[in-house]
């Protein structure tokens, strides 16, 4: 193995820095970020390479093509109960930045009961570990890192088009409590609101633009893109090198701390590959729950229409944050949250070939030859509709799980089973939403019940009880000293919101554990000199 200096551009790359942080999305880039500013050297590796902004264009389907287009090359195989494989592609970026290049940009906290145990009809789910409390102040750091701020009257104006205003007055009307969504994008009057697509100008905060950017420009970090980690060495008690490759060529770092940011469907796969002697069923896997716990959150979308005709240059915005049916009576049904989309036929066409490519059907001219007469006449039928998301927290099941299989493209596939009691929750916040809104109406738009699968989390749990946890509540692995998780593979529970603020403020709370236990060498030191660290906060 080849382990002398690598270069990327005009810099040498370290192969022995204080951290190695594996991906560069918003747990991998913000942790590291944190770091470099405590005069930490980081080196970042990351799979994918480095996207530009352009014209929005179909997203490809041979590996080679997603993979310079900076999404995940490979479909995901999804196992069923009745052992059928579903092959797909998930919304996962393979990027420098990760999937928040793309993302829609929604930073909501999770709800303070989110933190709770959790009584469900498999075994109890624990607590969190560090309380709702001890995460506040890193959820206020991480929104200040990713420019959420209190807003003038004159950019409150521009996020809410007369539809948003008469929707939300008839939700006032009817009894809610409508807020207004928490977005990462600056509203500039030149803002182009690059929902879904990459940013040209800057003013949405992601991973790369928000991270990245400044922590390469401190002298003590760097970035090897292209870089595909394979596995981890490790003894019993710590990590002792990673091995990694290249343009084709083998690579091996070593480094005081190491911290996997892979996300929570391909951080297990790493460590369930780092099976070694002392880690017979894979690195950190002692309890036999890496890989387990697999979950996600619906991604219910309903079809929305007034009463009264609204000029369609006012429609919808990605501007309305509804809690209210968070908590129902005692039952979890779940978030509503406007996606500032119309129902028009690129909208519903798109739709329509992610539920084509679920049952196999890859071909792009075929694709497009299936969805467009479906498209036109639904965008007929729904007319002026706009859309709206519901999210209902999915519940974690050890069976619902990551598994390496030499057979499948990526390595690895995933066993996930939807529960009767998730179906039913998710039923029921439809059933509230539509009453509540009366006289507008509302109608799902699919006729099953369909997951984000772009938001896995779960599969590394953090606890207390090394019995029923892969991390600690630092995120450390039980028994690894060196070894952080740092993407919502740390979650024991799903929430019904996007996971990306929960993940920025626990890589802030964990680089500070980190901070804790480790001192910076002397190569690190210079990069003190940039930003204030976050806030600083009890673990417990």
């Amino acid at each position: 193995m080849d382990t002398d200096t690598e270069f990327s551009g005009s810099s040498a790359v370290d192969p022995c820095p204080d951290v190695v942080i594996v991906g560069t999305g918003m747990g991998g880039a913000t942790l590291g970020l944190s770091l470099a500013r405590k005069g930490f050297s980081v080196l970042f590796l990351e799979k994918g390479g480095t996207i530009e902004a352009g014209i929005p264009a179909p997203v490809p389907d041979s590996p080679a093509e997603r993979l310079r287009d900076g999404w995940w090359p490979h479909p995901v195989s999804h196992r069923r109960a009745e052992n059928k494989v579903d092959r797909f592609y998930a919304a996962v970026g393979c990027a420098v930045g990760g999937s928040s290049i793309f993302y829609a940009a929604a930073l909501e906290r999770m709800d303070p009961r989110d933190f709770e145990a959790l009584a469900t009809t498999r075994p109890a789910v624990p607590a969190w570990p560090v309380r709702f409390d001890a995460f506040l102040p890193y959820y206020a750091a991480a929104e200040a890192v990713y420019r959420i701020a209190a807003e003038s009257d004159e950019v409150k104006d521009r996020r809410f088009s007369e539809w948003d205003r008469q929707l939300i007055r008839r939700m006032l009307t009817n009894g809610l409590k409508p807020g207004r969504l928490n977005v990462a994008v600056r509203y500039d009057a030149e803002c182009q609101e690059c929902l879904g697509r990459i940013c040209p100008r800057g003013c949405k905060a992601e991973a790369r633009s928000a991270c990245l950017d400044e922590a390469l420009a401190m002298p003590a970090c760097r970035l090897l893109d292209h870089c595909e980690v394979l596995r981890l060495d490790a003894n019993e008690h710590e990590v002792t090198a990673v091995h990694a490759i290249r343009h084709g060529r083998p690579m091996v770092f070593h480094a005081t701390v190491v911290v996997l940011a892979a996300g929570a469907l391909h951080t297990p796969q790493l460590l369930l590959r780092s099976a070694n002697p002392c880690w017979p069923t894979g690195l950190a896997n002692g309890s036999d729950q890496v890989g387990r716990n697999l979950m996600f959150h619906t991604s219910d979308l309903f079809g929305v229409w007034s009463p009264d005709r609204i000029d369609r240059s006012a429609r919808q915005k990605k501007a309305i944050s509804v809690r209210d049916f968070y908590r129902v009576g005692g039952d979890r049904l779940g978030y509503i949250q406007s996606l500032g989309v119309d129902a028009g036929r690129g909208e519903i066409a798109g739709v329509i070939k992610n539920q084509l490519r679920r049952i196999g059907i890859h071909n792009a001219f075929l694709l497009k030859l299936m969805a467009k007469i479906p498209a036109d006449i639904a965008a007929r039928l729904l007319g002026n509709a706009s859309i709206i998301a519901a999210m209902t927290e999915d519940d974690p099941n050890p069976e619902n799980r990551i598994v390496l299989d030499s057979n499948e493209p990526d390595g690895a596939s995933f066993r996930y089973v939807i529960s009767a009691d998730l179906r039913r929750r998710a039923d029921a916040l439809y059933e509230a939403f539509k009453k509540s809104i009366k006289p507008w109406r509302a109608l799902r738009l699919s006729p099953t019940l369909e997951m984000n699968w772009g938001h896995p989390c779960g599969t590394c749990r953090f606890g207390d009880d090394p019995a029923s946890s892969v991390l600690d509540r630092d995120c450390r692995a039980h028994s690894v000293d060196n070894l952080y998780v740092a993407d919502s593979s740390f979650m024991p529970r799903s929430g019904a919101v996007n996971p990306s603020l929960t993940i920025a403020a626990n890589a802030l709370r964990v680089a500070d554990r980190i901070s804790a236990v480790w001192a910076p060498s002397a190569k690190g030191a210079s990069a003190s000199i940039h930003s204030p660290e976050a806030p600083q906060a009890a673990a417990t």
